[in-house]
């Protein structure tokens, strides 16, 4: 027996299909579609982009017939429709995995509203929403076995047995999470985090391997590919501040890249998760000999930031969390004793409140005693604070917050995230182009067109080749509204 009120938001199903030129033949006969791009090779070579034959659409889409009434809600299902947009073409013989999610419930009309992905590695080709009804409070069958329900995964942290890395394991446990700590072996400071682990009945699965040698890399990577259920990475595992820059980079970039590359997708299948790397407040203002220390750094808060940009959208982030000196060995070299320092539980505690307040804009964290900076990390990094309108900028590359007053943006950030059918929460800043997810040259005519009609604008040819970046397009428009009140 299973009851509407079973399901829940965040509910979620994943189930694999491939699909072959047989499938097609089936499709063609029900569909009448014979176009050639979808079953003739020779003209598949001569005409498609890459010489392959394309699945079609509409056979892509096959499987939320599946979602609707095999899972979501199962036998009593009754499609009410649904909206797609085409990411990426789709061939035969590609394994997809589809991802289906409860985004929302009407318990009144019982409608369930679901947002399916179907997901080529950690690269998203179709993504639609669909909103389903079920005919009856209750029915026969039971729920479908596909069917998971949201709560705290596993959660990797690399560099565990750290004096920060162990103060996140500890603070992950008593939140409820799932662990699996990466460190380079058995030693007196695992057997002490194991301690404490232990002492409040912590779930914790230990993986040594050395994250500067990539031949070493085979433990961690085998958790991983088996922890299906990872909604978490916190890479804080980094080399001293004085080894070399291929050490530096070796663990603070390329292995964060390598953990990505898997996690990514894992989460994508969830449609949640975060990837969060232990940033420095050295990025800002690099000390004397730390050039290599804060350049790899750096590599890996733009590596954080390219997820955010690329992926938050399907419910994966990417955030960094920078903090200033910190009470533990990794830097008692660089401190005096007079300084005021962080304690590890308080880099912990802002972990937590980080990946918690999903909803809240920025992903990078700087954090230092007595003072926490959430923003975006570059160019426009520092605080998310509107400041007051100064004079339009002679040229439109600068952030909106020097350029424009907060109406401004609020009157084109809905604009533009209802054209790319992005969350009412999604950050732009940084954004544009072929950065943001489903913004292509075609999407940015329909942004620009959509502007210039709700703000009465008109833009020249050589404009819009000026604003592929949303904050650039944000101040040009700052600077067009500016110059229309004075009346130039």
């Amino acid at each position: 027996m299973m009851t509407f009120d079973q399901f829940r938001v965040g509910d979620y199903a994943v189930f694999d299909r491939t699909f072959s030129q047989d499938d097609f033949s089936a499709f063609s006969k029900l569909s009448g579609d014979t176009n050639p791009l979808h079953c003739d090779q020779a003209y598949a070579t001569e005409h498609a982009a890459d010489g392959a034959l394309i699945v079609p659409l509409h056979l892509t889409l096959a499987p939320l017939s599946r979602v609707a009434g095999m899972i979501f809600p199962g036998e009593p299902s009754l499609y009410l429709g649904h909206e797609v947009k085409a990411i990426k073409t789709i061939r035969y013989g590609e394994p997809l995995r589809y991802s289906a999610r409860i985004v929302s419930i009407n318990q009144s009309h019982r409608i369930l509203s679901l947002r399916v992905l179907a997901l080529r590695g950690a690269e998203v080709v179709l993504d639609a929403v669909m909103q389903v009804q079920a005919r009856s409070e209750a029915w026969a069958s039971g729920p479908s076995d596909l069917i998971r329900h949201a709560a705290k995964g596993v959660a990797l942290v690399t560099g565990a047995s750290g004096g920060i890395g162990g103060a996140i394991a500890l603070t992950l446990a008593r939140n409820g999470w799932r662990l699996l700590l990466q460190d380079r072996g058995a030693d007196r400071r695992r057997e002490k985090l194991v301690e404490a682990l232990n002492q409040i009945g912590a779930d914790a699965q230990f993986v040594a391997c050395d994250l500067s040698q990539p031949d070493d890399f085979g433990p961690l990577s085998t958790a991983l590919d088996q922890a299906d259920d990872l909604d978490l990475v916190v890479h804080t595992a980094s080399p001293g501040v004085m080894a070399s820059a291929d050490q530096l980079v070796a663990v603070n970039f390329s292995a964060l890249k390598r953990v990505a590359d898997t996690a990514v997708a894992k989460m994508l299948a969830r449609q949640h998760g975060s990837i969060v790397l232990l940033g420095s407040t050295a990025v800002r203002a690099s000390p004397p000999d730390w050039e290599a220390y804060s350049g790899a750094k750096a590599m890996a808060m733009n590596l954080v930031d390219g997820i955010e940009r690329r992926f938050a959208s399907f419910g994966v982030r990417g955030y960094t969390l920078a903090p200033g000196y910190v009470a533990t060995r990794f830097s008692d070299a660089y401190r005096s004793d007079s300084a005021p320092v962080l304690l590890p539980g308080e880099v912990a505690d802002a972990l937590i409140d980080l990946v918690s307040a999903r909803e809240q804009p920025g992903n990078t964290v700087f954090l230092e005693p007595g003072s926490i900076t959430r923003g975006k990390f570059g160019l426009h990094s520092g605080a998310i604070a509107p400041e007051k309108m100064g004079s339009p900028a002679p040229s439109p590359v600068v952030a909106p917050s020097q350029a424009s007053s907060p109406a401004v943006v609020d009157a084109i950030a809905p604009l533009v995230r209802a054209v790319l059918r992005l969350p009412g929460n999604h950050d732009l800043r940084g954004g544009g182009l072929d950065q943001t997810s489903g913004w292509d040259s075609l999407k940015h005519i329909e942004i620009i067109l959509a502007i210039e009609t709700q703000l009465g604008l008109h833009f020249k040819s050589s404009e819009i080749e000026a604003t592929h970046r949303y904050d650039d397009l944000v101040a040009m428009c700052a600077q067009r509204l500016t110059a229309g009140a004075h009346g130039s």
